[in-house]
């Protein structure tokens, strides 16, 4: 392989290895959905029940869909950084 070929290659695999982390909120304090559910977790668990809301919970979940949308769209990314 040409120096070119191989650092092509490399380029590739640290952008699929950045688009994973990201996906697994390795690097994103701000947006770490697990974070996010064991915290509502802990929220449902610990809080005395006539003060939790619905639409107190229907937001997280929706923080919660979001968050794992964009995991998604990171694999998806690392994906197509491996199609040549």
């Amino acid at each position: 392989m040409t120096r070119e070929e191989i650092d092509a290659n490399l380029l590739t695999l640290k952008r699929t290895r950045s688009h994973i982390i990201n996906a697994l909120d390795g690097t994103n304090r701000d947006s770490n959905v697990i974070r996010d559910i064991d915290n509502l977790v802990q929220y449902l668990n610990e809080t005395n029940e006539s003060e939790i809301t619905q639409e107190y919970v229907d937001r997280k979940f929706r923080i919660i869909k979001g968050e794992i949308n964009c995991s998604l769209d990171c694999f998806n990314n690392a994906m197509k950084a491996l199609t040549k």
